[in-house]
């Protein structure tokens, strides 16, 4: 009989189902409640760049969350990073430091005070203008490579897309031009402010006011595919080889096919969303009004894993990319102010049994 068990062992194999596992918190890091975030801090894949009230950017750790530098200097927009530089504006003046030192290393001036943040894209700096000119510097050194008057200011995020930007602009138009020169490929009209752009190789994703989600080809501005939505766009939409996902201010979370734009999945959140999904290999995330962040499985819209953060979050959370599965990956601020790193919980994994309990061990 003890054989038969035995044989009967070497056959079976027990199927188990391993989930995504819950983030734990791994540090938090919190500032002078007298000299809180300014706003949204810029983020590299080790480090956090933070703009305080009263005067100051810190750099914080993403692995320990400990302070590497802190030094004077005034910016109300969020730092764009790239190229192991961290740039900063303020009214007029354009600044460029070293990543690991804080030393400034190139300074700038715009004619008039920056309308936005800064946005760094494969080596080219891009600043938008009160006066609606954008301009292109070369990041490494400051050189003003092109100039262009565009009649309104940047209203958001640009999006970059083979050699183009796409450029929301205050004005509700949409504007591809070449990223090298500056030069207009097409633009757009549309009767609502644009929200949320994404742009991928062969679309370009964007939410208006008008509770709409459309999508446009990236070479000709061509209207794709378009979503009536509940409430308008939160945040960016996200994209993997298959889906775009996208929250709304209905709280509801949705899940298109990235050619139909047909619906595929949606989700109802439990309260409003902080900002829009993040895609990971085997999660998408989904920020909440809370102190939480919801998972959810990107092929059925089930919720999978969760993080819960010490204070309400207040702004996108950030993921660190390629890092180690035992690095804090998932980066939150709270509306207090808060920064906290969240790594993965592991867990053994199970695996198949090869004594069954009760049952002698066979030689």
């Amino acid at each position: 009989m003890a054989h038969c068990f035995a044989l009967v062992l070497a056959l079976i194999q027990v199927a188990v189902e391993v989930k995504p596992a819950d983030y734990d918190s791994r540090w938090v890091t919190a500032f002078d409640v007298d000299t809180p975030p300014a706003t949204t801090p810029g983020f590299d894949d080790t480090t956090a760049y933070v703009p305080l009230k009263g005067g100051h950017l810190v750099a914080v750790d993403l692995d320990r969350g400990t302070i590497r530098w802190r030094l004077e200097a005034e910016s109300a927009f969020t730092p764009a990073i790239g190229g192991g530089l961290v740039f900063t504006v303020s009214g007029p003046l354009i600044e460029a430091r070293d990543a690991s030192t804080g030393a400034t290393r190139w300074r700038a001036t715009l004619p008039v005070g920056a309308s936005g943040p800064l946005y760094f894209d494969t080596g080219w700096l891009l600043a938008s203008t009160m006066a609606g000119d954008l301009a292109a510097f070369r990041a490494s050194d400051g050189h003003l490579v092109w100039r262009r008057e565009l009649g309104a200011p940047l209203i958001g995020r640009p999006g970059p897309s083979l050699d183009r930007l796409f450029l929301p602009l205050a004005d509700n138009r949409l504007v591809s031009v070449m990223l090298t020169t500056g030069e207009t490929v097409w633009e757009l009209k549309l009767p609502a402010p644009i929200a949320g752009l994404l742009a991928l190789d062969e679309q370009v994703v964007f939410g208006t006011a008008a509770k709409r989600l459309t999508s446009v080809d990236v070479r000709r501005g061509r209207e794709r595919w378009t979503r009536r939505l509940g409430g308008d766009l939160a945040g960016i939409p996200a994209a993997d080889e298959k889906r775009i996902y996208f929250a709304s201010r209905d709280n509801m979370l949705n899940a298109v096919g990235r050619g139909s734009g047909n619906l595929r999945w949606k989700a109802e959140l439990e309260s409003r969303p902080a900002g829009g999904p993040l895609t990971l290999t085997d999660a998408l995330l989904m920020p909440l009004v809370s102190n939480k962040i919801i998972g959810f499985d990107a092929e059925t819209g089930k919720q999978a894993v969760t993080a819960t953060a010490a204070g309400e979050v207040g702004q996108q959370p950030y993921v660190r990319r390629g890092v180690r599965q035992t690095q804090p990956q998932l980066i939150t601020v709270s509306r207090e102010g808060q920064l906290q790193g969240f790594g993965r919980r592991y867990e053994p994994v199970p695996g198949p049994l090869s004594v069954l309990p009760g049952l002698p061990t066979v030689p």
